[in-house]
């Protein structure tokens, strides 16, 4: 028979008090009884009061003792059911059996004889976690009356505590919430006397009043701090003044050197972003040792750790095995944009079945939004405005003599130093209370040492002293995370001060911007499409227009450049990455990296000397610094992409394209080397699949790389794609699609949807790759995956629906999701296979994307560009309906008259790329020349060779 409880646990998850509540607190009963027997003694505290620090110690005491524990009885679990230990019929049963077996006096000892380490270190956290609660108590008593005058009045008695809920530091002291009758108070046992100074120097800066710092008491080495608890903003206006005071925030942090605040130290409280925890400030920078990829990009991180991006308040994507993608700073991390976390979990608890997995999780939620849905780009006008009230305020308060004075108020204040991610400590901790780690300690620590040693190589400012890292495992070996501390005197003041002095502005509000676009950019939504056509287009003169619009978007690319030491070049902006949108010195790819730029700056060196563009300055140097950049970044930095416009392949494509536009020796060779990585291995493992990032974008530049070469082992590489293609489908009756990584769903579209696997699959079938038996595959599976893109055609709308979960817009006109993308899939195949049903898709593309127009943005993958790319080739097409090549011409080139290049999804931002960017302005340009023979990018189709002008 299954026990009630046992069957309604299985059923329904674990148990509020924890699958092995009974085994842990039959183990805990000595460190319990300890307890119990201090509490009676502590003076100060009424007995109810008494009471709830037993309980709350207690229930510390069971959950961070089940953490570590866990592992170990599931182990023990598993043995004893092998083993046929454990009495019973059925899983449950055995379950049942295993926590009396476990709960027994002598388990303990069985455990001891197993796992040597494991009492020891676990009573030894266990101790010092008490003492921490203990120490809390005492304080509470001898700080009473300072606790109430802290509150404005006596609270009434301690009703709760919340003891050890985030990491403890220094023997397991970590801060605690108190919530008496009337009120609450934090609890903070380290030094809080920069969190006064911090409360005080914002008081005196003009314009700071909605920058929140929880006031203090101050006492030696501990304090207690106002609790500003998280609420919503009310109305519009709120709204506003929370997002300037975060951009004030940004400009106090960018003099203080203030690190850390991340979305746990800052709480939306109303209208007032508040600074909980202001432990990091004055963090100078690391040393970091040369990249390898050039003094440029050496120069660019640099300055890029010099910003504002330093403090964690603009949003910012990590990278890493548990926390890859996800956005832990103060403005970010926003609803439908954080990716699952991945933690060890325990499944099938409550059966003798149970074991422990990596599963992935939603992060919960955090309280630094200032509404339940916010929406960022709505309101980073007002962080720059707050941004640069603050600066001036500051910068008014300095000029009078009065900064410096202010800032002593931080002099001999303790501060935190962030040495290491606060992961690395939490991944190690979790190995050493591993069960083999407890039975072989001695192992344990030689690679726990080993870990971070090699850590420390790989980390700028991570300690790699011997002595440093024995002591970060004694941390690690009772349960805390290690902290270091340093104070700050005068002289670290007078540096900050100077460097602040110093301060590139320009660069600060780029990078605001960038960093707010990044936010949104990873949001699956897009903001909202204002259309801003072209007032009274003119076609008077348009070369002469042309060659102008021209030449000052490349020069304003090579201006942008940040130049090293050794002639090379590369810039910042907004970059997509593996995990979103992040921003950083260019990458490697073609899409928003160095490769894009140096096609648009190559293109316009073909096109001056042809004299079909004007002479600028600069642009042969500033290629050959791309170019190194290029080769340097993709020998040093792995990539792990496969596709078209951000993997490998869109390298190989790269170098092809600059071989057809340069004809310089070795550019084949590199896209012969770019080429080799994409092994039957590297395709197998890929994920992505899309023809942006993954297997299907390879496709295309491979079977070019072989036309180009003469070479069949490219042939034979594209095939390679197909057949992962082949085997990740998804076929119903709606035609086939696939499941990615970033689409779980399967959608349509040419850059991450079944448009562009099945565009790269029919071009596959079209070459001499495979067998004819492959071909035919091929070519069956692309015409399944057009069947699905058809089933997201609207007609009582006239264009395709965005099939994206959580997409805002529902029929998008886009070369990346909508119709600019699926009409030019299917010129390019018309064009090659004469099907009817491509011609047709294609003549329903042209009035889909007309819907819109001109006039949103200057680019290639979401904007102006790529619809006249698509209206382009429909011209010569019977049916088409559109504007003519001058009415279109002039559309564009008057429109970026008026508006400037404007980015697309960047705005304001600096955007250098090809496909979002001021590049893809260059290339478009020069595009348009009737003799330009430059073809786009957008299908991956190489340039002509050059002509003999």
């Amino acid at each position: 028979m299954v026990e009630p409880v046992a069957a309604a646990r299985a059923a329904d998850g674990p148990p509020p008090e924890g699958w092995f509540a009974g085994p842990v607190d039959a183990f805990a009963a000595p460190l319990f009884a300890e307890l119990d027997d201090r509490i009676p003694g502590m003076a100060g505290l009424a007995s109810d009061e008494r009471e709830v620090l037993r309980e709350a110690t207690r229930e510390a005491l069971r959950r961070t003792l089940q953490l570590r524990l866990n592992r170990v009885l599931l182990l023990e679990l598993r043995a004893a059911a092998l083993a046929g230990d454990l009495p019973g019929t059925d899983p449950s049963a055995r379950w049942d059996a295993f926590l009396r077996q476990a709960s027994a006096p002598g388990f303990s000892e069985t455990l001891h004889r197993r796992y040597p380490a494991l009492r020891r270190r676990a009573f030894a956290s266990g101790r010092l976690l008490t003492e921490g609660a203990l120490e809390l108590g005492a304080r509470l008593a001898a700080d009473r009356r300072a606790v109430a005058g802290l509150l404005g009045g006596d609270p009434g008695p301690l009703r709760a505590l919340e003891l050890a809920r985030g990491d403890t530091h220094h023997g397991g002291r970590a801060v605690a919430r108190l919530v008496f009758e009337t009120a609450c108070v934090m609890y903070k046992p380290r030094p809080v006397e920069v969190d006064a100074a911090l409360r005080s120097f914002v008081a005196a800066v003009p314009g700071a009043e909605d920058l929140g710092v929880p006031r203090v008491v101050v006492r030696d080495g501990y304090g207690w701090a106002e609790h500003l608890g998280h609420r919503h903003c009310q109305g519009e206006a709120e709204l506003a003044r929370f997002y300037r005071a975060l951009g004030g925030w940004l400009a106090v942090m960018r003099l203080l050197g203030g690190t850390d605040l991340h979305a746990e130290n800052l709480v939306a409280h109303g209208p007032v972003p508040a600074v909980v925890d202001a432990e990091a400030l004055f963090t100078p920078d690391v040393e970091v040792p040369p990249s390898g990829r050039g003094d440029a990009v050496d120069r660019a991180a640099r300055t890029i750790r010099n910003t504002v991006l330093r403090t964690g308040i603009l949003p910012l994507r990590t990278d890493g095995y548990a926390l890859a993608g996800v956005d832990l700073s103060a403005a970010g991390g926003l609803p439908g944009q954080q990716p699952q976390i991945r933690v060890p979990v325990i499944t099938d608890g409550g059966r003798d079945t149970a074991r422990m997995e990596i599963a992935a999780v939603d992060l919960p939620p955090a309280r630094n939004h200032p509404s339940p849905e916010p929406v960022l780009i709505r309101h980073w006008n007002q962080v720059l405005t707050g941004f640069d009230g603050l600066t001036a305020a500051l910068a008014e308060l300095d000029a009078g003599g009065g900064l410096d004075a202010l800032l002593r108020v931080f002099d001999g204040c303790r501060v935190r130093r962030i040495r290491r991610p606060t992961q690395t400590y939490t991944d190690i901790g979790r190995m050493l209370w591993h069960p083999a780690s407890l039975h072989d300690p001695d192992a344990a620590l030689a690679r726990a040492r080993d870990i971070l040693h090699r850590n420390a190589l790989a980390a700028p400012g991570a300690p790699r002293e011997p002595a440093v890292i024995d002591q970060e495992i004694a941390d690690l070996l009772v349960g805390d995370i290690p902290a270091f501390g340093e104070r700050v005197d005068g002289q670290r003041l007078d540096a900050f001060l100077t460097g602040w002095r110093r301060a590139d502005l320009t660069r600060e509000r780029d990078t605001i911007r960038s960093a707010l676009v990044g936010a949104y950019l990873n949001e699956r939504r897009l903001p909202d499409r204002v259309r801003t056509p072209a007032r009274t287009p003119h076609a008077e003169d348009l070369d002469r227009r042309r060659r102008t619009l021209a030449a000052e978007a490349v020069r304003t690319v090579c201006e942008a450049a940040v130049r090293g030491a050794d002639a090379t070049a590369t810039w910042i902006s907004p970059v997509l990455t593996d995990y979103g949108w992040a921003v950083r010195p260019l990458g490697a790819d073609l899409y928003t990296g160095q490769g894009g730029v140096a096609l648009a700056l190559a293109e316009y060196q073909r096109e001056q000397r042809a004299g079909r563009a004007d002479p600028v300055a600069g642009v042969e140097s500033v290629l050959a610094g791309t170019l190194e950049v290029l080769s340097a970044t993709e020998d040093t930095t792995p990539t792990r992409q496969l596709g078209g416009f951000t993997g490998i392949a869109s390298q190989v494509w790269t170098w092809s394209a600059l071989h057809h536009l340069l004809g310089t020796p070795g550019l084949l060779d590199r896209a012969r080397a770019r080429a080799a990585l994409l092994t039957p291995e590297a395709i197998a493992e890929d994920r992505a699949l899309d023809v942006l990032s993954g297997a299907a974008g390879a496709v295309v530049p491979l079977l070019d790389l072989a036309e180009l070469t003469g070479e069949e082992r490219w042939l034979e590489a594209a095939a390679e794609a197909g057949r992962h293609l082949e085997r990740t489908v998804v076929v119903d009756d709606r035609g086939a699609r696939w499941s990615t990584v970033m689409f779980p769903e399967g959608i349509g579209g040419f850059a991450h949807g079944a448009t562009g696997a099945g565009w790269a699959l029919t071009r596959l079938a079209l070459s001499s790759a495979g067998s004819p038996a492959d071909r035919r595959r091929w070519y069956e599976l692309g015409t399944l995956a057009h069947d699905f893109e058809e089933s997201l055609y609207t007609p009582e709308v006239g264009a395709w629906v965005d099939a994206r979960i959580g997409g805002d817009v529902d029929h998008p006109t886009a070369w990346c999701h909508g119709s600019t993308g699926i009409g030019l899939a299917a010129l390019d195949l018309h064009r090659r296979t004469g099907d009817p049903r491509h011609l047709d898709t294609a003549l329903r593309s042209g009035p889909a994307g007309l819907r819109e127009g001109f006039g949103w943005s200057h680019t290639l993958c979401h904007g102006d560009l790529g619809l006249w790319e698509l209206l382009h080739h429909l011209r010569g097409l019977k049916g088409y309906e559109g504007p003519s090549a001058a009415q279109a011409d002039a559309e564009l080139i008057t429109g970026i008259e008026q508006r400037g290049p404007v980015g697309g999804l960047a705005k304001e931002a600096f955007a250098p790329g090809l496909l979002p960017g001021l590049s893809g302005v260059v290339h478009h340009l020069l595009r348009m020349h009737p003799d330009a023979r430059l073809s786009s990018p957008l299908l991956l189709a190489h340039p002509e060779r050059p002509d003999t002008t």
